[in-house]
């Protein structure tokens, strides 16, 4: 008899925009069927659709592992003037990733022009998978993580014995009501004297669903936002919360 699922489910909170925010970056991943006429060419007609957003463009081939054979994946992609919004396509995907970024409410808009732009190329009334997913990074002002974090997220860091880690990471993953998640979170100490950022603590948090309605996406994400949000506090110590700075309700 199969065991029931048990769900993640991180306290409620109320939405909140701080000063400032921890995201490095955010990307929304829509995958669809295969269109086997993006592997030899670009998609011209999306291109020209979205073109006064994302002028730059370039194109990149990525091996991949595929049963012991590398398949090469072509992939293109579509940037801002200022580099900080890319959307990418390839043959069974469709993203949008962001360096710069501000509330949910502004990338969603950005990624339903997208999702409108691309509706005819596509031509498929589902996705295969449909992911969101925000990498955190904390800037600290010690190699120590404790109080930047919850220390339960430090039970294998702190242990005595290991001394002081140069790298420390753990993964989570699980089930959600309706989908998967999957948590990354460390940090590595970097020991180039170049480098002048300092420590930073990464939480990475990635969400999923699998065979999701086109017009239930909207509704699918913005529950992936509430939740990443409310496991994001979560995941806080003290001295992270006060760097967020004020917040406002939403």
């Amino acid at each position: 008899m199969d065991k029931p699922k048990v769900f993640m489910h991180p306290p409620n909170v109320d939405a909140v925009r701080y000063a400032r925010n921890f995201i490095k970056t955010a990307v929304c991943e829509l995958r669809f069927p295969a269109l086997l006429e993006l592997e030899a060419k670009p998609p011209r007609s999306f291109q020209s659709k979205i073109r006064k957003l994302y002028p730059l463009y370039d194109t990149q081939f990525i091996d991949q592992m595929d049963n012991d054979q590398v398949a090469r994946e072509h992939r293109y992609l579509f940037r801002s003037v200022d580099k900080h919004w890319t959307v990418s396509v390839k043959s069974f995907a469709i993203a949008l990733e962001t360096s710069k970024y501000v509330d949910f409410e502004e990338f969603f808009e950005r990624l339903n022009k997208v999702i409108d732009s691309a509706r005819d190329m596509i031509d498929a009334d589902f996705f295969t998978r449909v992911g969101l997913r925000y990498i955190n990074t904390i800037p600290m002002d010690t190699w120590d993580p404790t109080g930047w974090v919850r220390p339960e997220l430090l039970s294998a860091f702190s242990t005595v014995p290991l001394g002081a880690p140069r790298t420390f990471g753990c993964i989570v993953a699980g089930d959600m009501e309706n989908g998967k998640y999957t948590m990354r979170h460390g940090l590595k100490r970097d020991e180039d004297p170049k480098n002048t950022e300092g420590p930073q603590y990464t939480l990475d948090f990635d969400y999923s669903s699998e065979n999701v309605e086109a017009a239930a996406v909207a509704a699918r994400l913005t529950e992936f936002n509430k939740t990443n949000f409310a496991l994001f506090i979560w995941c806080l110590g003290d001295k992270a919360k006060k760097l967020l700075g004020p917040g406002k309700l939403k």
